[in-house]
Formats: C-alpha cells, sequence, structure tokens
C-alpha cells in the first residue's frame, strides 16, 4: 500500500503534492495511537496557503465569503469580545483554513489542490474505519463512558468519519455496480463504516447518514424514479429482515439517547435556548465573533483557554454574527447545494455525492458547533467540500478528473 502512495505522490503535480500532504496531516492528526504535530498543523497550513498563492493568478471566488469575514471582525469590534476567548488569533486561524481550503479564493490550481485533500482524506478514511472496526471486534477501542471511538481520537470524530465512509462506499459500489465482486467488498466495507458509526453513538451522525444515503440516491437516480424506488425498497427489506443481527449493536445509541423510543436531545436544548437569547441580544452583528456569553452559566459551557461548546454550528452563527454573519454562510452553502445540482448533467454520481455530504453537513452542524473553529477536523472538512464543489462546478474537466481519483 505505501509503496503504491509513494509512486502516486511522485506522479503528482506540485500543488496535487500540496493536497495530498494536507490530507495525509488532517487524518493523522486525528488518529490516537499517532503523534500530533499541535501547533505546527497551522504552520503546514500557512505554508501551503502561500505555496499555493504563489502558483497562480488567484480570482474571488466569492464576494460573500470576504463579507463573512468583514462581519466576523465587526462583531469583535463592536462588542468588545473579552480577550478569554482569543478573538484575533481565532479569527486569523479561521481566515487561515477557509481561505486555503474555502470558496474564498479560485483559480485552477487552488482547486487540483483541494481536490487532492478531498480524495486523499476519503482514501485513508478507509484505512482508519476498517482498522477501528477490526479493533472493535478485539474489544479496543471504547474510551470515556465506554463510546467507541475506534483508532481515532474521540467518538464524536469516529462518527461523522464513518458516515462519509459510507457515503464514499456507497459512491463505489454504483461505479462498480457490473463487477460481482466488487459488490460484495463494499457491501462488506458500507457494513463496516455502519457499524462504526452506531458504536460512535452519534445521534446527529446517524440519523445525518441515513438522511444524507436517501439524498444522494434520489439525485442520482432523479430522472428514473421506478429505479430509485426499487433500491429504496430493497434497501429496506434488507434492513429489516437483518435487524436481529444489527439491531444488537444499537446498545451504545440507546445509552446515550436515553430512552429507546425517540431521540433525547436534552444535552442540546440548554445550549440551544442560550445561542437564541444571545442572538435576540444582538441579532444584526450577534455578541461576538468565537465567544459566548459569560453573564450565565448554563448553555455556555467555557473549558480552559477559551474554549466553547454552543451546542449547534447554525445557532452559533446566529449568536455570534447576527443575521449578517449566518445569511452569509447560508447563501455559500445554498449555492454550493445549487452548483453540485447543476453538475448532474455532466457526471450524476459526483453531484449526488457532493449534495448527499453538503445534507450530512447540514444536518450533523445542528448539533455540533464546530464552524467557526479554524483547528477542528470537521470545520476544515466542511469548508473544503464547498472549496471543491464551486471549483470543480466552473470547470468541467477538473470534476472529470476529481470522478475519476474518487473511482479509482
Amino acid at each position: 500500500m505505501f509503496n503504491r502512495l509513494i509512486s502516486v505522490f511522485y506522479s503528482l503535480s506540485g500543488e496535487q503534492k500540496a493536497g495530498m500532504l494536507i490530507g495525509f496531516l488532517l487524518v493523522e492528526n486525528n488518529i490516537s495511537m499517532l503523534p500530533n504535530v499541535g501547533s505546527l498543523y497551522y504552520g503546514f497550513m500557512f505554508l501551503a496557503l502561500l505555496y499555493m498563492l504563489k502558483r497562480q493568478q488567484l480570482l474571488i471566488g466569492s464576494f460573500t465569503m470576504f463579507g463573512l469575514y468583514l462581519v466576523c471582525l465587526t462583531s469583535i469590534w463592536i462588542n468588545d469580545v473579552p480577550a478569554l476567548f482569543q478573538p484575533y488569533p481565532r479569527f486569523l486561524t479561521f481566515s487561515l483554513i477557509t481561505l486555503l481550503v474555502s470558496p474564498a479564493l479560485y483559480n485552477v490550481s487552488l482547486t487540483q489542490f483541494r481536490s487532492q485533500i478531498f480524495v486523499t482524506i476519503f482514501k485513508l478514511l478507509q484505512y482508519v474505519i476498517l482498522a477501528s472496526f477490526i479493533y472493535g471486534m478485539m474489544g479496543g477501542g471504547y474510551g470515556r463512558h465506554q463510546y467507541f471511538h475506534g483508532i481515532t481520537s474521540h467518538s464524536m470524530l469516529l462518527g461523522p468519519f464513518a458516515a462519509l465512509c459510507t457515503l464514499f462506499w456507497i459512491y463505489c459500489l454504483i461505479v462498480y455496480a457490473q463487477d460481482k465482486k466488487k459488490r460484495i467488498y463494499y457491501g462488506v466495507l458500507i457494513l463496516c463504516s455502519l457499524w462504526c458509526l452506531l458504536q460512535a453513538a452519534s445521534r446527529t451522525a446517524v440519523l445525518g447518514t441515513l438522511a444524507a444515503c436517501i439524498v444522494f440516491l434520489a439525485v442520482y437516480y432523479r430522472n428514473k424514479l421506478g429505479q430509485y424506488l426499487k433500491v429504496l425498497i430493497t434497501v429496506c427489506i434488507a434492513l429489516v429482515l437483518s435487524f436481529p443481527i444489527w439491531g444488537r449493536y444499537m446498545d451504545k445509541l440507546k445509552e446515550k439517547n436515553g430512552e429507546q423510543t425517540e431521540l433525547n436531545t436534552d444535552s442540546r436544548e440548554v445550549h440551544w435556548k442560550r445561542r437564541w437569547t444571545e442572538f435576540k441580544e444582538s441579532p444584526l452583528w450577534g455578541i461576538g465573533f468565537s465567544s459566548v456569553s459569560t453573564n450565565e452559566t448554563s448553555g455556555s459551557t467555557v473549558g480552559g483557554e477559551g474554549k466553547v461548546e454552543t451546542g449547534s454550528s447554525w445557532l452559533s452563527m446566529l449568536s455570534m454574527t447576527g443575521i449578517l454573519g449566518f445569511s452569509a454562510f447560508l447563501y455559500v452553502f445554498i449555492m454550493a447545494f445549487v452548483k453540485a445540482w447543476n453538475l448532474w448533467h455532466e457526471i450524476p454520481l459526483l453531484s449526488g455525492f457532493f449534495i448527499a455530504i453538503l445534507c450530512f453537513w447540514a444536518l450533523h452542524m445542528l448539533a455540533e458547533g464546530y464552524i467557526f473553529a479554524g483547528g477542528n477536523s470537521l470545520a476544515f472538512c466542511v469548508w473544503l467540500v464547498l472549496g471543491v464543489v464551486y471549483g470543480v462546478a466552473n470547470n468541467k474537466e477538473l470534476a472529470y478528473e476529481l470522478h475519476q481519483k474518487l473511482a479509482e
């Protein structure tokens, strides 16, 4: 495997090599058994940005992104955010990551760079999920509260990673639909990722994956309703018949949910209420980028070095940057859906894949507040898919190239 990776690496262009290194760094930094590069993470990202800025003349990809930067800065200035939250260093980190991978800047080199990161992350996550599954079967990978994290550093990372792999392996399953051995192979891998997803006990990741899979197939078969219903009914029947097998692996999810019959949102509700209250206090600009109210402790979980748990990316955008910041991000996000939808005429499978991933992140961000956290790997993945969609939608040749790399 490593010899093949090395040979592939040397065959790539400069921007693709840089993309492969950044993708490797992102995944490696979340593996508990490997050393964490710490602050060097930002150094690598900064060097990558400098390198990409020198490659080719830049174009403004999304003026709305620069509007978002302005709103974030204004929210800090107007609210005089406490130094505890380190607003300016966090804004610089956020700007660094988003300039590197989001739709803010655009050229062909950046699109190739981002596409290579995208491919590298998915290719490596396959091994992460498979290794986690094997580790779990051996009785390992259960950490705090006995929630499964596999070989990753946290169960809340494993859940989204398993979700992404599920979508990716469905993508591969469709590509190799005529190859019986490949169908069996990817079918088994999908079961492995679903097992990891259930054991990680991330309720939002489970629901997001379910919705994303349904949307994926609906988009891909959007002109073939009969075939879509046939696939959907077949999958539903298979799930019902196999419930005695996989149903027993829902123990962690049921335990976390508190009740077996409904989704318990108590662990997030207090944060959601507090974010809404903060939004009403300053609906236009918000209460300040990277901050939460210090007037009340409920719903304002603040850890060491000003780290916060907001409980929702969508609501944290409203509370931190108000209607202006929220609207800017929502516009960028919706336009990504539109661009991915329009890509269906050229590459239906890639179009469905992009839309499914966007749907997953849209749902996952309802209960996880990381979108403004530049150092968070999940935030990186969200901004990356936005950047990739914007880039390949403007260059169909690069879209085909990305499709081929994913299908290899």
